[in-house]
């Protein structure tokens, strides 16, 4: 009988060591934080992978994700400084980074996305509340960013309490309510006609100068081209005349030209094709050349 008792009081030993033993286990994964608690209050973090010891039945061990987490924030209507509506959709990059902090105050990942909804509407209401519609809605990439940028400091300021890294807050898009959207675009394309109107005029403005400063160019250099091709026919007639001179003071090379001219003017009748017939008096040189007289003469 005795051994029966025993053997059944080692068999529920060995049961509760088993139990008592797996229950001192606990297994951390990778990009985890595990933590023990010890009646409600976090008594070790375990920041890396593996088997994981503790108390058992007294200390529980519990898990938080190391990972950078990603909030959509729902869009939320703000007013801008020429009290305007805007739909503004926004999200949050978040990250937990003090364990013991962050479940103290929070304990949970859902009650830290409704402090980060909270905070990120209250920035974005205050910032741009200070800006008109316009401003924003032309806004550049780069002012943009910056408008990011003064955020995410301020909701990094705002939750720096709870044990957590608030990477970035960006603005995904603006929206116009459904109301004023058609108005609002209207408005858009009138400035931007208006703008194109005016560049527009300011070529065309720029476009005349071009074009009178060209043909005034244009004007002068046929005025000097002129000049120099009257400056040009002046010395050549000078030329002329000079070189006739020469040749009219010596009577020899006065009757060489007057018979050469006189060639070229029987060479031009006589050119053409077909039998043709020139008529000249006794009296002219040439005549008298082609008769033999001229020859005759001395």
């Amino acid at each position: 009988m005795k051994r029966k008792i025993f053997g059944v009081v080692g068999i529920a030993l060995l049961i509760a060591a088993v139990i008592s033993l797996f229950n001192a286990l606990f297994i951390v994964h990778e990009g985890e934080y595990g933590f023990v608690t010890q009646f409600g209050a976090i008594v070790r973090i375990e920041e890396t992978p593996g088997l994981k010891f503790k108390i058992p039945f007294i200390q529980e061990s519990n898990a938080m994700t190391k990972k950078m987490m990603v909030y959509d924030i729902n869009p939320s209507e703000v007013l801008t400084e020429d009290k305007k509506a805007m739909v503004v959709d926004s999200y949050a990059l978040w990250q937990i980074q003090d364990v013991t902090t962050f479940v103290r105050t929070l304990g949970n990942l859902a009650e830290m996305n409704k402090r980060i909804d909270a905070s990120v509407y209250s920035v974005i209401k205050n910032i741009m509340g200070t800006m008109a519609q316009d401003e924003i809605i032309t806004d550049e990439e780069t002012s943009r960013n910056s408008l990011n940028q003064q955020i995410t400091q301020i909701v990094r300021e705002q939750l720096q309490g709870y044990g957590v890294a608030i990477h970035a807050v960006e603005i995904r898009r603006y929206d116009l309510p459904d109301d004023n959207l058609s108005a609002v675009y209207d408005r858009m394309i009138s400035e931007r006609t208006q703008i194109a109107a005016k560049f527009l005029a300011d070529g065309e403005y720029q476009a005349n100068i071009i074009r009178n400063q060209t043909d005034k160019d244009v004007e002068i250099a046929l005025g000097e081209a002129r000049a120099d091709a009257e400056r040009l026919a002046g010395e050549g007639e000078q030329g002329y005349i000079q070189t006739m001179s020469e040749i009219y003071s010596d009577p020899d090379m006065a009757a060489f030209y007057t018979f050469y001219r006189e060639l070229e003017a029987l060479g031009r009748s006589l050119a053409g094709t077909g039998q043709k017939t020139v008529i000249l008096g006794p009296d002219n040189p040439i005549a008298r050349i082609l008769s033999g007289l001229e020859a005759q003469a001395p």
